[in-house]
């Protein structure tokens, strides 16, 4: 029975059945960039294996070019900082490909979650508006992140042609092997495309995980709410014999909504490790290269005397902090709201409740107390202090750079 439904979980999305998700722009997003397949299609299968060999393309060529100035540390460490930009977005994919089955099943039980509780929604407009902002905002973050990232292609595509037409540069890479005289249109066009659709797939993948945090932040508030308005109802109860006749029935009741709530807790924090597990190498993955690049991003921006490197990295700082943020900001949102199912039990009707419910409700507290902490790695701890320590981590990069640097100009 458990196999079964395992593979009904794991089943894979087609273009229609992702529609009815409410992740649906997240994976029909990413089926679009060649990453999650809906479908069978053996031409999507290629399409995957195209889209990829351009993320293994970018890294040949970067390495490549390292390999010619790699004395040169102004222009390797902007090579490298498009290599590991890039080498990202394909890194992820990677991980999604080894573990498609684990992806569907996460979308399939984010499904779920969302419906385990959506009768008690129904039925308390607060609940349901808590719901309702969760899934607007994070559409809204999603369509903005993205739109953004796409937004970049304005200021670095064309920068090198604006910039001096006369000169045969390159967007990203350049080629000092023969100075960008061979297939030099060709070259300036692959370079570009590489660039948007390796920035799509690294901005979808973590969308996809942010918002997925965003709705359980969500679930575990509405938890938290209905834990906290365990009341016993004894309304409509009459004289006499039907007093305590109508006071056991409302105990019974309060007691079948905490178990309730019990279950829809013992759900979520069910879903947090699979969660985590799903999350844990993409989020690594993107702590440690940001934290690489935006150390020789700063650093670009402070000893480049290419005006245009400059402009460049400075308008792509802000995404490389907002998206280490997004995860913290996130992943803090449901450490906070787990926290807060603790919390809320204290303030529910328990004085006047029996002891089953007592001893129901001490059993969630203990559990509710224990955080919620989601991972990078298994190793990382995903929260606001995270945020700060990979600035740290970046900015001490960038001081090392600079000795480097100013040793061999001395």
């Amino acid at each position: 029975m458990r196999s079964g439904r395992t593979a009904d979980m794991e089943k894979p999305f087609t273009w229609s059945s992702s529609g009815r998700s409410v992740l649906n722009l997240n994976i029909r997003h990413l089926c679009l960039v060649g990453v999650w397949p809906l479908g069978t299609s053996h031409l999507y299968q290629l399409y995957v294996i195209f889209v990829f060999a351009m993320g293994v393309w970018n890294f040949a060529e970067g390495s490549l070019c390292v390999s010619y100035c790699w004395r040169d540390l102004e222009a390797t460490t902007l090579v490298v900082a498009n290599m590991f930009t890039m080498g990202s977005g394909n890194v992820k994919m990677a991980f999604y490909m080894l573990n498609r089955p684990r992806y569907n099943s996460m979308v399939r039980r984010v499904d779920s979650l969302m419906s385990l509780q959506s009768e008690s929604c129904s039925s308390n407009p607060a609940l349901e508006n808590i719901v309702q902002r969760s899934r607007r905002r994070a559409a809204r973050l999603t369509l903005g992140m993205l739109l953004f990232m796409a937004s970049q292609g304005i200021v670095w595509f064309p920068m090198p042609l604006i910039a001096d037409p006369s000169e045969r540069r390159l967007p990203f890479v350049q080629h000092p092997w023969d100075n960008n005289t061979s297939y030099y249109q060709l070259s300036y066009a692959v370079q570009c495309v590489v660039a948007l659709w390796m920035a799509q797939i690294s901005m979808g993948m973590d969308c996809l995980f942010v918002t997925i945090m965003i709705l359980v932040a969500a679930q575990l508030e509405v938890l938290a709410l209905r834990v906290g308005k365990l009341r016993v109802d004894e309304s409509g109860a009459g004289e006499g014999r039907r007093i305590a006749s109508a006071s056991s029935v409302a105990h019974e009741k309060m007691y079948s909504n905490l178990c309730f709530c019990v279950k829809s807790h013992q759900e979520i924090l069910r879903f947090a490790r699979l969660l985590n597990d799903t999350m844990s190498p993409i989020a690594m993955t993107l702590f440690a290269f940001n934290v690489l690049v935006g150390c020789v991003v700063l650093f670009q921006t402070t000893y480049s005397s290419d005006i245009t490197a400059v402009i460049k990295c400075l308008v792509f700082l802000p995404i490389l902090g907002g998206q280490v943020y997004l995860y913290c900001w996130a992943a803090h949102q449901v450490k906070d709201q787990a926290e807060a199912v603790s919390t809320a039990a204290y303030s529910c009707s328990w004085v006047d409740a029996g002891t089953s419910f007592k001893r129901a409700l001490r059993i969630l507290i203990c559990r509710a107390q224990k955080p919620l902490i989601l991972t990078a790695g298994h190793v990382c701890p995903i929260n606001r202090e995270a945020f700060l320590s990979m600035v740290n981590a970046s900015y001490s990069y960038y001081a090392l750079l600079g000795q480097m640097n100013k040793r061999s100009v001395d």
